[in-house]
């Protein structure tokens, strides 16, 4: 695993590969339907028509943003909902160029990237499910329904965290918690999705560090690091989180769950007693509470698997059929 974004998207690092070997030009239509056939070992077509969809909507990004990763749940938000947009909103500015520049927003809402029709992705998915009988034993199938279903998942979240804090917004405590529960939920299922792939551990990247070390303080040293790395960069204060905090988010098993999770659930907590006591959002005490959460988590030494449980085709349908159906 890398932080710099390599190791996955396998689709991107083949074609690539292959351009050092090709005098010609790709003609990806057809290059991306044997893509289906080498990747999986057998000719599904369900597979094809799926990977059709994906080179249309996921792949085919030409807004110029080069940074897609901003879904709410990895990075969450920073900001008061009754107060207009978050710091460092981002929206796409008309340079004049082929490649826009993102600038500060004065939006009210958060926006996460989204470059692509969603109910598109969702029948890739349904393909995807309904060629899982035939690819049961295949790694590189399980890789990419979950990873799939993750995508799917997250683009959900996003929507359900809006809703929840336009509900604040109109002081709505009950369509809040509603809401937020949902998005809580939501992470927690994911965490259990990513669990049944061996490439979504977080204890993978966590012992790959450690494994370097030659003496117990290295050790420690080590895992701080990594853990730090994929979190928030220690240049915080008490109430202002690292301007690099989220820099290099991960959807890992274990990730989720103890570090992701916990973070919204306080977020959540912290706008519900808000409403409750009719005054105004402390997002203060929201960032130091969260804070010094993030700084125990980085120095903890919690064990976290390094190897998958439990099945990704049946995991993926049961997700599939609870939210996107």
């Amino acid at each position: 695993m890398c932080m710099e974004g390599i190791e996955q998207n396998p689709v991107i690092y083949e074609l690539m590969s292959e351009m050092a070997f090709r005098s010609e030009e790709v003609q990806l239509m057809e290059w991306i339907k044997n893509y289906s056939y080498r990747r999986y070992g057998k000719v599904v077509h369900q597979l094809e028509t799926a990977w059709d969809i994906l080179y249309r909507t996921i792949y085919n990004c030409t807004d110029g943003i080069a940074d897609h990763n901003k879904d709410f749940i990895v990075q969450f938000p920073d900001w008061d909902p009754a107060n207009g947009g978050p710091a460092g909103s981002l929206v796409i500015s008309d340079s004049g160029s082929a490649r826009h520049i993102l600038i500060e927003s004065k939006s009210s809402l958060p926006q996460a990237h989204l470059w692509y029709p969603t109910q598109e992705v969702i029948k890739a998915l349904h393909l995807f499910l309904e060629a899982g009988k035939d690819l049961a034993g295949s790694v590189t199938f399980r890789y990419d329904l979950v990873d799939l279903t993750r995508q799917a998942l997250s683009k959900l979240a996003n929507d359900i965290y809006l809703k929840a804090v336009i509900a604040f917004q109109r002081k709505d405590l009950e369509t809040l918690d509603l809401h937020s529960k949902k998005f809580l939920r939501l992470i927690k299922e994911i965490d259990q999705l990513l669990a049944t792939d061996d490439n979504f551990q977080l204890g993978t990247w966590l012992e790959s560090a450690k494994s370097l070390a030659s003496n117990p303080g290295e050790l420690r040293q080590y895992e701080w690091n990594a853990r730090t790395q994929i979190t928030m960069w220690f240049d915080t204060t008490q109430t202002n989180q690292s301007k690099l905090h989220d820099y290099a988010n991960k959807f890992w098993s274990g990730l989720l769950r103890d570090y992701y999770l916990p973070r919204a659930t306080t977020y959540f907590n912290h706008l519900r007693e808000a409403l409750r006591e009719n005054r105004t959002f402390r997002l203060d005490a929201w960032r130091r509470e969260w804070i010094t959460h993030s700084n125990k988590w980085q120095t903890d030494t919690k064990l976290y698997p390094v190897s998958s449980e439990g099945n990704s085709l049946a995991m993926a349908k049961k997700l599939f059929k609870k939210y996107l159906s």
